[in-house]
This record gives C-alpha cells, structure tokens and sequence, in this order.
C-alpha cells in the first residue's frame, strides 16, 4: 500500500483537526516508518470529527445508569441505539473514497463498488461491529469477496461517531458512580491507552471507541483483574526517550500501552497516540502478549 499525495500538508486543519494533523506531521517526522501510516489517518480522522451525524440520545435515567453501573454492565449495553442508515452508509463511503485516494489497493476499490451499489448490508454489519463480532464480519467479507480487515477497520470507524456522540449523551449519569472494570463505563470496549497523570500518577484508562475516561488501580490487570504483582511487569523500549511503557500480565498474556501525561489527552488525539505507540505493541506481541477487542453493545 502507498499514499499518493502528502496529505499531511493537503489536509484542511480547524478545531480538532488542527490539533490532530499538527501530531501527525510530529509523529511522522520523529518516526519516518510511521509517515504512510500518518498520512492515512490524517485523511481519516477529520471525517471522523467532521461527520455531522443525527444521532438521537437513548433511553437512559440517572437512576437506570447508577444500578447498570453498580452491577458492573456498561452504560448502552442493552440500550436500542438508534442511527440513521443513510447517513452511516455515506460517512462509510467517504471514509472508503477517501482511503481509496490514499492508498493504490485493489482491495479498497472492492469495498468501494460493494458500499456505492449497495450490495453491502450496512445495517447488519454496523451491527455487528458494534458487538465486536469479527468472525461473523469475516465470513460475510469471504462472502463477497472483500477484505475482512479492511472491512471491519471502516465499520469500526463508521461507528466513532456515534459512540462519542453516546458519550457526551450519557458519561455525566455515570458521575460518582464507582467503575472498578477494566472496560470502558460508557460502550464496553477495551481501553486503547493508559494514562499516568499529574505529580501523583494517577492511573487512567483511555477508550478509543468513544474518548470515555476512567481511573484505575495502579497494581491490577485491567483484562483479567489480577492483582497478582508476580504476574505483572513492565516492558521499556532501550533508548525510547519518551516516558511510554507496556504494563503486561503473565496470567492472561494481555498488555496496555501506558503513557505517562500531566492532563488528560483530548478524544481526537488518542487515535494517533495510539499510532504513536506502535513499536510499543509490536515489543509487546513480539513477546507473546495480545491486546483484547472490543466488547459488545446492544447497538443494533
């Protein structure tokens, strides 16, 4: 795969934007093998911020929020999450168009034909997606002849929005509430970073799906919960300046990419910390350790 054009300066930057593609011209200068990847998401994520789409609040009481809580379920799980169809389909196809002008691959332009002829069932796998059903997302890719990966990366993407927009909808019935799960409270999914913030390194779990927040004990594996200090350590990177670290678990064989923050990295940006962090997932894997994927909704 190559990108044609350098849209890390083509790309229009306002708000957000400009925060995002300034870190990714930052990350690509400091990590040259990281530039394609940085060009692909700075012609990505401003669509992303940029989606303008309708999405309706659920059901949800201050009340009904503290008990799903206090039982340890998420905030939308369960909910009827309600989207407008054609206007996921048409963020799906930009996001598709605008990937298919970034990259020379065959297997984009697939997915482009199948979304613009509607030969895609959009509903189901958004669906899907939101359950975090790869194999079910696979065998209908194999289906059709697509790319499953590809496939699941825009559906998942297509979905952001959405979920950031539940977010702002629903995370302040979720104040006060005690959240020991290492899980996002508002949609389920696995954090995507861990953050030690200010002078007391206060330990913070990141979600990438919809920017929620949460703190976490210092001495636990956020995947399995063991509290066990025998099962779990640290990876560095030898010469790695920045103050990034992988906490692993031996009894899970899971990992969390920790960095370390005075304040709260802002939702556009965790996208491409989490780019920025990528040799930290390669030292990780490269060992034995994998990173979870996402829980279920009841998105529908």
């Amino acid at each position: 795969m190559r990108p044609t054009g350098d849209f890390l300066k083509a790309t229009g930057d306002n708000g957000h934007n400009d925060e995002v593609v300034h870190r990714l011209r930052t990350i690509a200068e400091e990590s040259p093998d990281l530039k394609e990847a940085a060009q692909v998401y700075a012609a990505l994520l401003p669509l992303l911020y940029n989606a303008g789409l309708h999405v309706p609040p659920p059901s949800l009481t201050a009340e009904e929020a503290r008990a799903k809580m206090e039982c340890g379920r998420h905030l939308l799980d369960g909910l009827d999450l309600e989207l407008d169809l054609q206007e996921m389909r048409a963020l799906m196809l930009r996001l598709a168009s605008s990937l298919e002008d970034c990259l020379l691959d065959n297997r984009i332009r697939l997915i482009v034909s199948a979304i613009h002829d509607e030969r895609l069932d959009i509903a189901g796998l958004l669906s899907l997606a939101a359950r975090g059903e790869s194999d079910a997302i696979r065998l209908k890719a194999e289906e059709r002849g697509l790319d499953h990966k590809l496939l699941k990366t825009l559906a998942d993407n297509t979905l952001r929005p959405a979920f950031r927009a539940w977010h702002g909808q629903l995370s302040s019935l979720g104040d006060g509430v005690s959240w020991s799960r290492g899980t996002c409270y508002v949609c389920g999914a696995p954090p995507t970073l861990g953050e030690l913030r200010d002078n007391n390194l206060v330990k913070h779990l990141r979600c990438g799906r919809c920017g929620a927040d949460w703190q976490f004990r210092r001495i636990q594996c956020f995947f399995c919960g063991t509290e066990d200090h025998r099962s779990l350590r640290f990876l560095y990177i030898e010469d790695d300046k920045k103050q990034w670290r992988v906490e692993v678990c031996d009894a899970c064989r899971g990992y969390l990419k920790v960095i370390t923050t005075f304040s709260a990295t802002s939702a556009p940006l965790l996208q491409a910390e989490d780019l920025a962090t990528l040799h930290l997932d390669y030292a990780a894997q490269g060992q034995g350790y994998s990173r979870p994927g996402v829980q279920g909704t009841g998105s529908r």
